[in-house]
């Protein structure tokens, strides 16, 4: 005799063992407890959610002696409906009685008494694939049902049925089931039947099945049967074409190092391996999804995939518009596989394709920012040139001018090195870069003319760290770090920040590729303990306003006032 299958065998025998379903399962219950059992229901959702199985249990519950504590599963009309013999329970597969002499005879059958139980229920399922005609047949059955008749309809489409008969219905629809709730059940499950699966096998399977219970169930006793009952998660990869997270990890970080030599490899490698490179990109987008949702809200409770840890150096290596970039590039990208003779092929075109269009991006920006600053040699910026002398000032021998001093605009830049971003790192912290973070998403709604400059300045910036007394940001080029790290902007930066957004900390920046390198220094350096010391900031003093005095001496300079 064959083995049951797991799906079978675990097939729920009560509303309580119902898994995920928890709006539907009350629904039913309250009904059946108060006895306002409908005349028809819709059951639309998934396959593998549990609409068969919930019809059933219905078809059960309302022929159970004992209502109270319906399905009870102890009376003749439980344990014939539980073995599927129950007269009055009738099982429909519309895929194949699709024609209208079928629900034709089922109308004129409807009409009979029930034999053994107090209702005749007709569950058919697949609805949506009845004929023109037999739906059009069904409906007036359905809008004038014979006395003591339940019509439980299932299917996966519903706007494939005929609105007269959904408004018919009384419409319950099934979710997918989450991933959490069916690790917990796969869990449970193999402790009944004795199978070893740790809870990263588990979720592993959980997030195989896609929210199915049913398909989950399949895995597993695949898994089972490839394993001899002993489930790890290489096993399941291998079985199903996949790659580890750790794998998938490394290829990101080859992608966006531009690393083509490592990405074909192991393109190459996968393909031996027999990958699903259409599944890869499926795995690649949820990572980076992680990534973007931890970059704005940096809370691990929202990942799906990633570590904290993972996401966090995603977050801090790239900014929220690459990594969304990246996502658009790869869901484009599957539409590849429809037309390419081979899947790595698809898979290293999509691939190049993100790292090409990404590099342009980054590109496109950083000549467009140049072109808008003056220019900077080293770390200070150009003084303006003085007027020259007109030739007709010279033959007139007009007295020379006072020698001239510097001028006042002179950008002196405060340089950041790699030691003073790894002290930067040390006294930052996630708290203080998700309020940071927060205020400066309110920069697009300031108005006013004195705010487009800084508008300007950081329409690229994001901030990746933030302590108490420093906020850093990382822009994309090193022409807009030198500005927003200049004497003369920084501090009108930060009064402009503390006003506005009320971010009250000294300002600096780097750029994303500096910043980059200097995460993957941290991490070397905190593994070899030579992390260099904590960062001290110099905050600044509250600026004192200018007397009418001073404010004409800085006007028309010292030499040329005299003060009465």
């Amino acid at each position: 005799m064959s083995k049951l299958a797991l799906y079978q065998k675990y097939r729920s025998t009560t509303f309580d063992e119902v898994v995920g379903q928890e709006v539907t399962v009350r629904t039913i219950k309250n009904a059946i407890r108060e006895n306002k059992v409908g005349h028809a229901y819709l059951f639309c959702g998934p396959r593998g959610t549990g609409k068969t199985t919930m019809a059933r249990l219905l078809a059960k519950a309302v022929n159970c002696e004992h209502p109270e504590k319906a399905p009870c599963g102890e009376c003749d009309n439980c344990k014939m409906a539980a073995a599927g013999t129950h007269p009055d329970i009738i099982e429909i597969n519309a895929a194949n009685e699709t024609h209208v002499e079928d629900v034709r005879d089922l109308i004129e059958r409807a009409r009979l008494a029930p034999m053994v139980g107090r209702h005749k229920v007709y569950i058919i399922d697949e609805v949506h694939q009845l004929s023109s005609a037999a739906a059009s047949a069904l409906l007036k059955t359905l809008e004038e049902p014979p006395e003591n008749v339940i019509f439980i309809l299932a299917t996966t489409d519903p706007q494939k049925l005929l609105p007269t008969i959904v408004s018919r219905c009384q419409r319950f629809n099934f979710f997918r089931i989450r991933t959490d709730q069916i690790q917990k059940h796969l869990l449970d499950i193999a402790e009944k039947e004795n199978i070893q699966m740790d809870e990263a096998a588990a979720l592993k399977i959980a997030l195989l099945a896609n929210g199915g219970m049913r398909d989950a169930l399949s895995i597993m006793d695949q898994c089972a049967s490839f394993c001899s009952d002993v489930i790890r998660e290489e096993d399941i990869d291998r079985i199903y074409g996949l790659t580890s997270r750790e794998e998938k990890i490394d290829l990101l970080h080859d992608i966006f190092d531009q690393n083509v030599k490592s990405i074909l490899e192991r393109t190459q490698a996968y393909e031996h391996q027999g990958i699903d490179f259409q599944r890869m990109i499926d795995d690649l987008v949820d990572m980076l999804k992680d990534a973007v949702v931890y970059t704005y809200a940096s809370d691990s409770s929202l990942l799906k995939v990633l570590t904290p840890e993972e996401a966090a150096l995603f977050a801090n290596q790239e900014t929220a518009g690459s990594l969304m970039h990246m996502i658009n590039v790869l869901l484009e990208g599957k539409g590849r596989f429809k037309f390419a003779q081979s899947q790595a092929s698809a898979f290293e075109v999509t691939v190049l394709d993100a790292i090409v269009s990404r590099e342009t991006i980054v590109q496109a920006s950083t000549q467009e920012q140049v072109q808008k600053e003056p220019p900077v040699i080293g770390t200070l910026a150009m003084p303006s040139a003085a007027p020259q002398a007109s030739p007709v000032q010279s033959v007139q021998n007009t007295p020379a001018p006072p020698e001239a001093k510097p001028a006042d605009n002179a950008q002196k830049v405060i340089t950041i090195s790699e030691d003073d971003l790894l002290g930067m790192m040390q006294i930052a912290d996630k708290q203080n870069k998700a309020e940071d973070q927060q205020k400066f998403a309110g920069l697009s709604t300031i108005l006013g003319i004195s705010a487009a400059k800084y508008k300007n300045m950081l329409k690229q910036a994001s901030i990746v760290l933030s302590g108490p007394q420093i906020v850093v940001f990382a822009v994309p080029d090193q022409v807009t770090a030198d500005r927003i790290n200049s004497e003369s902007e920084n501090r009108d930066l930060y009064e402009f920040l503390k006003k506005e957004l009320g971010i009250d900390k000294r300002p600096y920046a780097v750029t994303n590729v500096f910043f980059k390198n200097g995460v993957q220094s941290y991490v070397t350096h905190a593994k070899q303990g030579t992390l260099p010391e904590k960062f001290k900031a110099a905050a600044y003093t509250e600026k004192k306003e200018e007397t009418t005095e001073e404010k004409v001496l800085k006007l028309f300079g010292e030499e040329n006032v005299d003060i009465i």
